[in-house]
């Protein structure tokens, strides 16, 4: 085993981080039993990390903040509602298996497995009681039906959950009582039970409008949960599932999508109120927002497909019965016809309860030019008078921020009146507000929602004119648009108060590899700190005065937990525990980061586990690399304890003295445009430029040694992997390709034509970025790894570039390890101890 030279975590909120480089001390208490960092330990198929908590939100009056989360015991299941009293920090569960159940047969189902299951080891135990006795058998409890209806424990629970439970006297209501109890209860091995019944939780929530109330979905079903109460109501109970629910402007009330129709009702009345107009030429609503005044909804609406429509399927080959057999999933490609589809924004006066009609207004049509098209629902002004929208067109890669008036002026009226005499709807343009050339990384289309400000006029949006994702003050009446925020760093909005003075933003000014959240003054353009610790804050809400944030935090030394800032006093405190007590263990050493200047001037980042040396000592290289664009992700971050990047990377450093590191090129996100945009029509290029450097300024500064360089990537990095084999075969002298793309002609069409190049109708214009006539200059051992039944990035591509290599006469170099059932990320026959198991084997043998 290799000493490490590796950081310290940081641990309280008000303290820096301290310097890398700190050398891991192991524990000094001979009592102590150190957990094994091995490979059968740190990819254990049981998963070292349990589920994150998600979609924290603050109450109107500030008192509360809400989130979904589910601990480690429950990773199985769906999440549970959690519920925070800012004013202590407490944390409580608000809903479980036992609160549902008499709404849900699914929830019912589970309470009642659990039951059964504490009485088999009760029983077991040979220690019945007379409560016991008393409760009688699990299969008298009864059950319940399709519907959720059912007579026994179904009616029993129905009941006691009315009454709030145990309310009685008899010891009929203690035993319920503990019956309630143990429905809750996770028993071990829980996660492993591939046929017991699964617990779906809450999908999603909303706060009301200024009442300490929730709207929550479960089933595809809605609930109202008034705090206070010990328990919801429920709302709805459909075949349908309602979604995108809203609370009315006035808090009486909610609206909610149930299919194609947009839906109102009042709480407390029987009346359920449709919304949504005839709409013409077969569309149909996608999104919507009410105004603030209640009077209106602003919606966008659709018809045909989205994209490109081939009509394309392709077969994949199957090995699980006696004989193959084929599964055939759909497939659209860069060179298939692009779909015939209509998308709208409309503006709809919402009628009176006793009116059936509405004015309904087309703001703006357009056909689809690309499969990355944008165009989101608009925003309305706070007083009202406006929507403002954006609109992203692939084909002319212009960017439109656009305004619809919510009433016509005045000169107008009578003109849309005799029009409206003889159409369905009348057609009131929306106006260009501002126009502009989108030039940057083919991820930032879709993050461009333009918000308005307290004047409703000013609007504020994100954009990457600057050459990052920054914050941008757009001024109608000038004609102006001004970044607010600036510098070599990205910034990502969160929100606003309600009176629209500041913007709350996560931004990664401070370093790249960490990210925190801000208040940004639009006036002053004053960038103020909420969070303290280095690292990760992500998912991020902050309440509505500022003071309290809630968000995921990790951080090397410290696995992502939700935690709750409270600014003014400058206290951080976890409000979750989602990890086994060995992960801690497991995670506390850190890389070194490290940054490098590629051949063009540009800072690289990456981050290394290097053991110590001896003076004049050359170890091996190994880097992993992923290298396209994911949207706002990076892989050199904080806290990124991936399994490739962190666990094989420390273990390989560790038992075996290779350095080992992790490098973002060109390609990536989270740095910009100039790199989230390189790869188009140079695809692999810049990202083989800056590696080559990496391994150069690691020979020169880590003791490399320039013989042994290997180098693996999955996905994109699979394909990055074997074009740095083909095109630098003196630089890289051993790779493993996992899942790689070799053909981007055959690649779904929203990816390659936004990542890869330009591809017309009928064309395989992506195909010159083929990597088959290149395998031809392999010169060192090449692992190809597979999954057969991935229908992401096709098998096919490997077996084709498998063939090359066979047909250039590399059938010494190249090996091939398949999971017959595997897909993308394998997990068939193949798990993830077994696919690290066989890299180990592949290294040590391939770099003697």
């Amino acid at each position: 085993m290799h000493l490490l030279a590796l950081c310290c975590s940081v641990q309280l909120s008000a303290l820096a981080s301290p310097a890398a480089g700190a050398p891991f001390q192991a524990s000094e208490d001979p009592k102590e039993e150190e957990v094994k960092f091995d490979l059968e330990t740190i990819f254990d198929e049981d998963g070292l990390f349990g589920p994150s908590a998600s979609s924290p939100e603050f109450s109107a009056s500030g008192r509360y903040a809400a989130y979904l989360y589910r601990p480690y015991d429950e990773r199985r299941h769906g999440s549970d509602l959690w519920l925070v009293e800012l004013e202590t920090g407490d944390a409580r569960r608000l809903t479980s298996v036992s609160v549902m159940a008499p709404f849900q047969a699914s929830a019912l189902k589970v309470g009642e497995d659990r039951l059964e299951r504490a009485q088999k080891a009760e029983a077991s135990s040979g220690e019945e009681t007379e409560d016991d006795a008393d409760a009688g058998d699990a299969e008298e409890r009864g059950g319940a039906d399709e519907d959720g209806e059912g007579s026994g424990s179904w009616a029993e629970l129905q009941d006691l959950t009315r009454k709030g439970g145990g309310e009685g006297d008899g010891d009929e209501d203690e035993r319920s009582d503990e019956d309630l109890r143990l429905m809750d209860v996770v028993g071990d091995g829980d996660a492993d039970e591939k046929k017991a019944p699964r617990y779906r939780g809450i999908s999603s929530f909303t706060w009301a409008p200024e009442a300490d109330e929730l709207l929550m979905s479960s089933g595809g079903d809605l609930y109202r949960w008034v705090i206070g109460e010990e328990r919801p109501v429920r709302l709805t109970k459909t075949r349908q599932s309602e979604r995108s629910a809203q609370y009315l402007p006035d808090g009486d009330g909610y609206t909610a999508l149930l299919g194609d129709a947009l839906v109102r009702v009042r709480f407390g009345d029987h009346f359920v109120d449709q919304l949504d107009p005839q709409l013409p030429d077969g569309m149909t609503m996608r999104e919507y927002k009410i105004s603030p005044d209640g009077e209106r909804v602003a919606f966008v609406a659709s018809n045909g497909s989205r994209g490109r429509d081939g009509g394309r399927t392709v077969d994949i080959a199957t090995y699980n019965d006696r004989f193959m057999k084929i599964r055939t999933v759909p497939r659209t490609v860069s060179d298939d016809p692009i779909g015939k589809r209509t998308t709208a924004v409309f503006l709809h006066e919402l009628p009176a309860p006793d009116r059936e009609d509405g004015v309904l207004v087309k703001v703006y049509e357009r056909q689809t030019s690309g499969p990355r098209d944008v165009l989101r629902v608009p925003d309305w002004a706070p007083d009202s008078s406006r929507a403002v929208f954006a609109a992203f067109d692939q084909a002319t890669e212009e960017v439109h921020v656009l305004e619809a008036l919510a009433e016509a002026p005045a000169g107008d009226a009578e003109a849309e009146e005799e029009e409206a005499a003889d159409a369905p709807e009348e057609s009131r343009p929306a106006r260009v507000i501002q126009r502009f050339l989108h030039t940057g990384g083919p991820n930032t289309p879709r993050m461009i929602e333009p918000r308005y400000l307290a004047d409703s006029r000013r609007v504020m949006l994100i954009t990457e004119q600057t050459g990052f994702r920054h914050l941008h003050v757009l001024d109608p009446v000038y004609e102006t648009l001004e970044p607010v925020t600036r510098g070599r760093f990205e910034v990502y909005p969160l929100g606003a108060p309600e009176d629209r003075s500041c913007a709350w933003v996560a931004a990664t000014c401070e370093d790249s590899a960490c990210q925190d959240i801000y208040r940004v003054d639009l006036d002053t353009a004053e960038m103020t700190r909420l969070t303290g610790r280095r690292g990760q804050y992500t998912g991020a809400a902050v309440s509505h005065d500022g003071q309290h944030v809630l968000a995921s935090f990790s951080a090397f030394g410290s696995p992502r937990e939700l935690v709750h800032v409270d600014v003014a006093a400058a206290e951080e405190r976890a409000l979750t525990d989602s990890h086994p007590a060995a992960t801690r263990e497991l995670t506390a050493i850190a890389p070194q980061f490290f940054e490098f200047e590629n051949r063009h001037g540009q800072g690289i980042r990456g981050l290394m586990f290097e053991p110590e040396r001896e003076p004049e000592e050359k170890r091996p290289l190994l880097i992993y690399v992923y290298g396209g664009p994911l949207g706002t992700r990076k892989q050199v971050t904080e806290g990124n304890f991936g399994s490739d990047g962190y666990f094989f990377a420390r273990y390989m450093a560790q038992e075996h003295g290779w350095v080992t590191c992790t490098i973002d090129p060109r390609g990536m996100s989270g740095y910009g445009a100039l790199f989230e945009k390189a790869n188009f029509e140079r695809v692999g290029v810049p990202q083989v430029e800056d590696l080559t450097d990496g391994v150069r300024f690691l020979i020169e500064e880590h003791g490399v040694d320039a013989d042994r360089v290997a180098i693996h990537g999955w996905s994109f990095g699979g394909f990055q992997t074997q074009m740095c084999l083909y095109t630098e075969p003196e630089v890289f002298r051993c790779g493993i390709a996992g899942a790689g793309p070799t053909e981007w002609e055959n690649y779904n069409s929203w990816y390659s034509t936004g990542t890869i190049g330009s591809s017309r109708e009928g064309k395989t214009d992506l195909k010159k970025f083929s990597l088959l006539p290149l395998a031809k200059n392999l010169k060192s051992k090449l692992l190809l790894v597979h999954g057969m039944e991935d229908s992401n990035v096709l098998y096919q591509d490997t077996v084709r570039v498998y063939a090359e290599l066979l047909e250039a006469g590399k059938e010494t170099l190249v090996e091939l390890f398949v999971d017959p059932s595997g897909g993308h990320g394998l997990g068939g026959h193949v798990k993830r101890l077994a696919r690290f198991r066989k890299y180990e084997e592949f290294l040590l043998r391939a770099n003697q």
